[in-house]
């Protein structure tokens, strides 16, 4: 079963007040958590310094969902 990366899960990044937020899965879910917090087998999808380059400060809906998308198209299988 594919992993599917929500417009939630992307507004929750642009929102993280972590230190060095990223999108991560973990254990084969996606999760918000501070980069230090990784462990090595868990796969990076996107840092919020990336979604911010990408789509600036104020993400729509729309936004969230297009990008979202195209996120979960480029996960390993």
């Amino acid at each position: 079963m594919q992993t599917t990366i929500t417009a939630n899960d992307i507004r929750v990044l642009a929102r993280s007040g972590d230190e060095d937020p990223v999108l991560a899965l973990v254990d084969g879910q996606p999760v918000v958590l501070p980069a230090a917090e990784l462990a090595d087998h868990d796969h990076v999808v996107c840092t919020q310094v990336a979604l911010v380059q990408a789509l600036g400060l104020e993400i729509t809906d729309a936004e969230a969902e297009i990008f979202a998308g195209r996120l979960t198209a480029d996960l390993p299988e």
